[in-house]
C-alpha cells in the first residue's frame, strides 16, 4: 500500500496529516509460508491478545494496549488480523488519534473491501480528520452503510469546507474572480439546505450548521444584508449561533456602517470563543478595533490595540530553524496602533508610531500605505501620492494604494488620473467601501456646485464701512466639469449698506471660466453692474502651486467688489491688483502674506499689506484649538474722501478658535466653533484703541462637498476715533448639485 505523508505547520505545532490513497495492489488473502497448524496457533494467539488488549483498554492503560497491538500485528496483515485491527481502530478512536484511526480502517478494507464497519469508520474518521470532501467521496461510494442523516452531514461538512476555501481565495485573489469559489460554495450550500428541508431536517444540527456556513459565505461574497437577515431569522427561532457565525454577522454590520451593532457582536463572539483553543481570536479583535474607530470610541480602540501589540508575539515558531517567521498579525497590530492616533486627529503621535514600524519593517505594505494616508490628512497630497505609487510598484494589486492615488488626484484637480484609477478599481472591487467612497468623491467633484456667503449686520452708531445696517450675498454657480479641467461659472454679488446720508448699493452679475490643474488655478470673469448697465468689469486670478507647501497667487479686478459701499453710492469705482504668497507646513501650521494696490476713480490710491500666522495647538477627535495672529496696514493718498479712508492705519489682532465636534457619522459631522479675538487698531490722527470680535458658529458637513455653516458675531472696532459696535449673523453654503 502506498501512503502519502504531508507534514504541515500551523500555530507553532507540527501536524501530521495522512491523506489516504488507493492501494497499488490487493493484498493476498492467503497466509503464505504458514501451514495449517501455525495458522491455527496464530488465531489462538490473536484471540488471547484481543482479550488482553480489551482488558487494558477497559482499565484505560492505552499505551500498554497499543504496544501489545503493535507487537501482535506484523506486516503483511492477514485475515486473522482483522479482530486486532478493529480493536486498534477502536483504541485510536478512544485516544482521538484520528489520522491513525483512518489509516487502520484503510488497512482493514485492504483485507475485506466490503467491511461495513470499516467503510463507515473510514468515512467518519476522515471527516473528523478535516477532509470532508474525501469523506463525502467515500460515503458516496457506499451509501448503503450510512443513514440519510449521516449522508446529509457529509454533504453539509463538504459545503462548509468549500465556503472556508472560498474565503481564503477571496482574501488572496484579485478582481471579481476571487469570488468564484465562494459563489460555487453558496450554490453547494443551497443544495444541501434544500436536501435538509426535503428530509424535514430543518431543525437538525446539520441544517443549523448549513445556515451558519451560509452566513459566512454571504459575508465573504459581500451580500451583507442577506447575511444579517439570515442571522435575524435564526435568532428569532432561538437557535444558538456559534462564535464564527456571530463574528461574520458583525463584519456585515460594520460594512453596513452600523458600528454599534458590530461592536456588540464582536464582543459576543469573543465571549463565546473563550473555551476555544485559539482564544482570543486575534482577527476578531482587530475587527473590533475597527468597530471602535467607526463609532469614534477612540479610547477603547487605543486600549484594545495597545494591549494586542503587547500580547501578540512578533515572531512565530521562535527558535525553530527553518520555520521561524515574522508574525504578520503583529505588524498589522502595530500599524493599527498608528491608525488609532491618526483617526483621532492626533497626527504627530500617529506619525511617531509609523516611523518606529517602518524603521524595523521598511517594506511593511500596511505601514507604508498608512504613512501615505497620514500625508494626505496632513494636507500634503503630492507626497501622499508618491508614497502610494511606491507601494504599487512593490505590490501592483494593492487596492488601498490605488484608491489613495485616485483620492489625492481629486484633491490635486487631476481628474484624468482619478478617472483612470477609479475605472480599474470599480471594475475589480466595486464592493470595496473605500473604492465606493472615493468614487462618490469623484462624482461630486464632477458635478455642478453652488457656493454662497451671506451676512446681515447692524450697528447703532453707523460708523465705519458698513453703515447702520448692511447685508451681502455673494454666490457662484459652477458648471459640471468640462474636458477634465474646465468649468464655466455665473457669479452674482449683491450688497447694500445704509449710511446717515446715503444708501450704498452694489449689484453685479458676471460670467467666467475656471481652469484647474495640479499646479495652476486660473479663472477669468466678465461682469456688469445691474444698476448701471454701462459699467463693466473684468477680473483675473491665477494661483501657482508648485508643491505641497508653497503657493503664489495674483489677482486683478478692473471693478472691484471690495470697494467701500459709501464710495460706490457716489459713483466711484475701484481697480485693484493683489499679490499673495502662502506657506503650508501641514494641517497645523500656515503662514501667509499679501500686498495690494488699488486705484479709485476719485484719484485715491490705496496701498495695503498684511500677514498672518495660523497654528493648531491642540488636535483631538472632539476638540481643536487654533490661534491666528494677523497684521494689516494701509496707506491712502486722498485725505478727505466721502467714505472711511484713513490716511494710514495699522491693525494687530490675535484670535483663538475653539472647535468642538458634537456629532460625527463617517463623513458627516456637526461642529460648534467659538472664536475670540482681540487686538489694537491705530489710525493716523487718532489714538490707538482696542478692537475685539466674538463669533459663534454651527457647521454641518453632510459629506465632503456639501457644507452649511451659520452663526452670529459681535465686533468692536474704532473708526475715526469713535468706537463702533456691530452685531451680525451669517449663512454660508457649499453645495454640489
Amino acid at each position: 500500500m502506498a501512503d502519502f505523508i504531508f507534514f504541515g505547520f500551523m500555530r507553532r505545532h507540527f501536524v501530521m496529516l495522512f491523506t489516504l490513497c488507493s492501494a497499488t495492489h490487493a493484498m493476498s488473502q492467503t497466509v503464505h509460508g504458514a501451514d495449517a497448524n501455525s495458522y491455527k496457533l496464530y488465531i489462538s494467539e490473536a484471540a488471547h491478545n484481543e482479550k488482553q488488549v480489551r482488558d487494558l483498554v477497559q482499565s484505560r492503560q492505552f499505551e500498554v494496549a497499543e504496544a501489545i497491538l503493535n507487537q501482535s500485528l506484523q506486516w503483511p496483515y492477514q485475515h486473522a488480523s482483522l479482530p486486532l485491527l478493529r480493536l486498534r481502530a477502536e483504541l485510536y478512536n478512544i485516544k482521538h488519534n484520528i489520522v491513525d484511526e483512518t489509516a487502520t480502517y484503510h488497512d482493514i478494507l485492504q483485507l475485506k473491501p466490503n467491511d461495513k464497519e470499516a467503510l463507515r469508520g473510514r468515512a467518519i474518521a476522515t471527516l473528523h480528520m478535516g477532509a470532508p470532501h474525501l469523506a463525502l467521496k467515500f460515503a458516496k461510494q457506499h451509501p448503503e452503510v450510512f443513514t440519510q442523516d449521516e449522508l446529509l452531514n457529509f454533504h453539509q461538512a463538504s459545503a462548509g469546507r468549500s465556503i472556508k476555501w472560498g474565503g481564503v481565495e477571496e482574501k488572496a485573489g484579485v478582481g471579481q474572480q476571487r469570488f468564484q469559489s465562494t459563489e460555487k460554495a453558496l450554490m453547494q450550500n443551497e443544495v444541501v439546505r434544500t436536501l435538509l428541508l426535503q428530509g424535514h431536517e430543518k431543525n437538525s444540527p446539520s441544517s443549523h450548521y448549513a445556515d451558519f456556513d451560509r452566513i459566512v459565505a454571504l459575508r465573504d461574497r459581500v451580500r451583507m444584508q442577506e447575511a444579517i437577515a439570515l442571522y435575524q431569522n435564526l435568532k428569532d427561532r432561538q437557535i444558538k449561533i456559534p462564535a464564527y457565525a456571530v463574528a461574520a454577522v458583525a463584519d456585515a454590520y460594520l460594512y453596513q456602517h452600523q458600528p454599534e451593532q458590530a461592536r456588540e457582536l464582536y464582543l459576543q463572539a469573543l465571549e463565546l470563543n473563550k473555551q476555544d483553543r485559539d482564544y482570543p481570536n486575534r482577527e476578531w479583535q482587530l475587527h473590533l478595533f475597527n468597530a471602535y474607530i467607526d463609532e469614534f470610541d477612540f479610547d477603547a480602540a487605543r486600549e484594545l490595540i495597545d494591549q494586542l501589540v503587547k500580547d501578540v508575539p512578533p515572531v512565530l515558531n521562535k527558535g525553530l530553524r527553518g520555520v521561524e517567521v515574522d508574525n504578520e498579525l503583529y505588524e498589522e497590530a502595530r500599524t493599527n496602533q498608528a491608525y488609532a492616533r491618526i483617526h483621532a486627529d492626533q497626527y504627530e503621535e500617529g506619525q511617531a508610531f509609523l516611523d518606529k514600524v517602518l524603521e524595523t519593517a521598511p517594506f511593511n505594505m500596511g505601514a507604508r500605505t498608512a504613512y501615505a494616508d497620514l500625508l494626505q490628512l496632513r494636507e500634503q497630497p503630492r507626497a501622499a501620492q508618491r508614497q502610494y505609487a511606491s507601494v504599487l510598484v512593490d505590490d501592483p494589486t494593492n487596492s488601498s494604494a490605488a484608491t489613495g492615488i485616485a483620492e489625492t488626484a481629486i484633491a490635486l484637480n487631476d481628474s484624468q488620473t482619478a478617472k483612470h484609477h477609479l475605472g480599474t478599481l470599480t471594475q475589480h472591487y466595486p464592493e470595496n467601501r473605500e473604492v465606493q467612497r472615493v468614487q462618490q468623491l469623484y462624482r461630486l467633484y464632477q458635478q455642478p456646485s453652488l457656493t454662497v456667503t451671506s451676512g446681515w449686520g447692524h450697528s447703532p452708531t453707523g460708523g465705519g464701512i458698513r453703515g447702520t445696517q448692511n447685508w451681502q450675498v455673494d454666490a457662484i454657480l459652477h458648471s459640471p466639469l468640462l474636458n477634465q479641467q474646465w468649468r464655466m461659472f455665473i457669479h452674482t454679488f449683491n450688497a447694500e449698506a445704509d449710511f446717515s446720508d446715503v444708501t450704498g448699493v452694489r449689484r453685479r452679475l458676471g460670467v467666467g471660466t475656471d481652469y484647474r490643474s495640479p499646479a495652476w488655478r486660473i479663472s477669468g470673469e466678465v461682469n456688469q453692474d445691474q444698476t448701471r448697465l454701462d459699467n463693466y468689469g473684468v477680473s483675473l486670478n491665477a494661483a501657482w502651486l508648485p508643491d505641497d507647501h508653497w503657493g503664489v497667487d495674483l489677482e486683478f479686478e478692473s471693478n472691484s467688489n471690495n470697494i467701500p459701499l459709501q464710495a460706490s453710492a457716489t459713483g466711484i469705482d475701484m481697480k485693484s491688483l493683489r499679490l499673495g504668497m502662502n506657506y503650508i507646513a501641514n494641517e497645523s501650521r500656515s503662514l501667509g502674506a499679501n500686498v495690494a494696490y488699488s486705484w479709485l476713480t476719485d484719484s485715491n490710491r490705496r496701498l495695503e499689506a498684511g500677514a498672518n500666522w495660523q497654528e493648531r495647538w491642540w488636535s483631538g477627535p472632539f476638540y481643536k484649538l487654533d490661534t491666528t495672529v494677523g497684521v494689516y496696514a494701509s496707506d491712502n493718498s486722498l485725505a478727505d474722501a466721502v467714505y472711511f479712508n484713513p490716511r494710514q492705519d495699522l491693525s494687530v489682532e490675535a484670535q483663538i478658535s475653539n472647535e468642538w465636534t458634537l456629532w460625527r457619522d463617517y463623513q458627516r459631522s456637526f461642529k460648534n466653533r467659538l472664536v475670540l479675538g482681540a487686538g489694537n487698531y491705530w489710525q493716523k490722527g487718532f489714538a490707538s484703541d482696542m478692537a475685539c470680535v466674538i463669533r459663534y458658529e454651527h457647521e454641518w458637513n453632510l459629506d465632503p462637498y456639501r457644507t452649511i455653516s451659520y452663526g452670529a458675531a459681535y465686533e468692536r472696532h474704532p473708526y475715526d476715533g469713535v468706537t463702533n459696535e456691530t452685531t451680525s449673523v451669517f449663512l454660508n453654503l457649499t453645495w454640489h448639485l
